[in-house]
């Protein structure tokens, strides 16, 4: 029973309406047979039958007593007998011939007029019956099947769909539009929930990359503190002791060979945050390749690049021979960023590992070096950071970072036993 129930809730809207349709006809055409048939019934018993006579029988007895009876008799079988008629007299049947009575046949008259009052209102109710049921029946079967119709389709993904536009007009698309059936409308609120997901999607890349942009420019502003302030003390610091006349030109040129090395990082800074921009900017070209040819004609370059600095680069893979869809120039620049600084702490060795899993290119990199600083780790959010051992800024893991996201996937960083690791993922 279940099962039938689900299956006609389930039927698509023009084979619902017109079952539900066809139903409703069949039942008003029903009622309307039932009612009309009645009526005619009725109508029928009101009018005297025109079948029927009266048969009024006169007898004279033999002391010359005339006698009257008056039969309602229907012509045919209750004819039959009138060549012999009886009577009974003091319990015994007496037997005339025909020939010694006189009789009479009146017919009656089928006919509205001779009816009475009250059963010429009965005819005329049933006349008026038979023609206005079968339209009062027709109207409130339309009525009625199309209040059906609209409850058991129309109704509640009418309200879902409402309350979920409601939703997205005060910009809250943290929830899900769920209606299942198997018809259009259940495809129109699917439709609707793939939109409301997608929004969803798009409004959370656009909040982190205006997270990202607000970090970046949190970033920039707490790492140009130190150069100027640096370029605030100098110009302080000149300012008071050439007025005084106590600093000496060697003190001066010291002075000025930092002033430069802080405009150098103020310059620093400012490449690394056009290089940001820049990768934002990157159109993603995608095309097939296969993985293992991609990966032989990426890693040539940096096996070579290894040789030069005495750095021995082991590149393994666990990849079929099948295609995958993938920017060869975003991979290239985000391995080229993260090798290049692998091997600047590198001892001997850096091991780069290619696999593909559930429609994702999977490398980790690791090196034998010293490992990310702390610093690095805990502020997993922060784009650009200095070092106060290096003046290498860390703008390669942050362009990284950036193009593996444009890619549809994730960058993480963190340390093995054996120094640095880098995980990459791309969507393929």
């Amino acid at each position: 029973m279940e099962s039938l129930k689900s299956k006609w809730s389930s039927l698509p809207l023009r084979r619902f309406f017109i079952l539900t349709v066809f139903f409703s006809t069949g039942i008003v055409v029903l009622l309307s047979a039932l009612i009309i048939s009645f009526c005619i019934s009725f109508r029928h018993w009101l009018l005297p039958d025109s079948n029927a006579v009266y048969l009024t029988i006169e007898k004279t007895s033999p002391d010359g007593v005339i006698s009257t009876q008056t039969y309602l008799l229907k012509y045919g079988k209750d004819l039959e007998q009138l060549p012999t008629l009886f009577y009974k007299e003091d319990g015994v049947l007496n037997y005339e011939d025909i020939s010694k009575v006189r009789y009479n046949v009146q017919k009656i008259e089928n006919t509205f007029d001779k009816l009475s009052p009250k059963r010429k209102f009965a005819y005329q109710i049933c006349g008026v019956l038979m023609i206005i049921a079968p339209a009062i029946l027709a109207f409130v079967g339309i009525i009625l099947c199309g209040l059906y119709f609209y409850r058991k389709k129309l109704k509640k993904p009418l309200e879902l769909l409402s309350c979920a536009t409601i939703q997205i007009a005060k910009q809250n698309l943290d929830f899900e539009l769920i209606y299942n059936c198997n018809d259009e409308m259940g495809a129109l609120c699917d439709s609707f929930e793939k939109m409301r997901n997608a929004l969803y999607e798009n409004n959370k890349v656009m909040w982190e990359m205006l997270e990202e942009r607000q970090l970046i420019q949190a970033s920039v502003a707490h790492d140009l503190r130190n150069p100027i302030a640096i370029i605030e003390g100098y110009t302080e610091y000149l300012d008071s002791g050439l007025k005084n006349g106590t600093i000496s030109y060697e003190k001066i040129g010291h002075i000025v060979n930092n002033l430069n090395m802080a405009a150098k990082r103020l310059e620093q800074y400012t490449e690394s945050v056009r290089l940001l921009n820049q990768s934002e900017e990157t159109p993603l070209h995608q095309k097939t390749v296969l993985a293992k040819e991609l990966i032989n004609n990426v890693t040539q370059d940096f096996m070579i690049l290894a040789e030069q600095n005495n750095i021995i680069l082991q590149v393994t893979q666990d990849l079929s021979d099948e295609k995958i869809q993938i920017d060869e120039a975003i991979l290239y620049r985000i391995l080229e960023n993260i090798i290049n600084n692998a091997l600047r702490f590198a001892k001997k060795q850096i091991s780069l590992h290619f696999t593909l899993s559930k429609h994702l290119l999977l490398v980790t990199i690791i090196d034998d070096g010293v490992g990310f600083p702390l610093e690095i780790l805990k502020q997993k959010k922060k784009l650009i950071w200095t070092s106060e051992k290096n003046e290498h800024m860390g703008i390669g893991l942050a362009v990284s970072r950036l193009l593996c996201k444009k890619h549809g996937g994730s960058l993480e960083l963190s340390n093995t036993t054996n120094g640095a690791c880098v995980k990459i993922n791309l969507r393929v």
